[in-house]
């Protein structure tokens, strides 16, 4: 078993444009460069840029890519830090695989194009292995990390030592 993991983080500082040493032509070679070596499922990486960069969308074509090789979705794992994220992720997944399913590839917009077509080679998947991801959504493991490790816990409950099944809280002072 192979894990690779893929971190999106929001950088919140700004770099100045006069200071960058490339050319906006060779920014924008190097962040494709970038976004294609981030789809290599045998490689793990860390997604840093600002907010609206396309974070995201990478991170679903990367989950798609994965979906398109494993035997089932629950080999899968995607961490975030908010419900709220794990539910655009999972909001997002969809929408692709219905855009796949239902309309042609959008070839004018090659970003958009890359995720149809990884979608479309999901739902091929999908069909030959008899998921039914769309309608069993929950088979997508989508969670943040206080989940993931809640369910780790509830999996083992001697091992973790807890006694009783753990329970998270919002507020943990005295």
């Amino acid at each position: 078993m192979v894990i690779t993991v893929a971190i999106a983080v929001a950088n919140m500082a700004t770099e100045h444009p006069a200071i960058h040493p490339l050319s906006p032509l060779q920014q924008r070679s190097e962040d494709a460069a970038a976004r294609a070596q981030a789809l290599d499922a045998s490689r793990s990486f860390i997604v840093q840029a600002p907010a609206g960069s396309g974070k995201t969308e990478l991170l679903i074509q990367r989950l798609l890519v994965l979906l398109a090789q494993v035997d089932e979705p629950e080999e899968i794992v995607a961490m975030t830090f908010t419900r709220k994220a794990a539910g655009e992720m999972q909001r997002r997944v969809l929408q692709a695989l219905q855009q796949a399913r239902a309309e042609p590839c959008p070839g004018d917009v090659p970003h958009k194009a890359l995720t149809w077509n990884l979608a479309r080679a999901v739902l091929q998947r999908d069909a030959a292995r008899g998921w039914q991801i769309e309608s069993n959504v929950s088979r997508l493991r989508l969670q943040t990390i206080d989940s993931l490790c809640a369910s780790l816990t509830r999996q083992m409950p001697v091992l973790s030592r807890f006694g009783a099944q753990p329970e998270p809280i919002e507020d943990a002072s005295p």
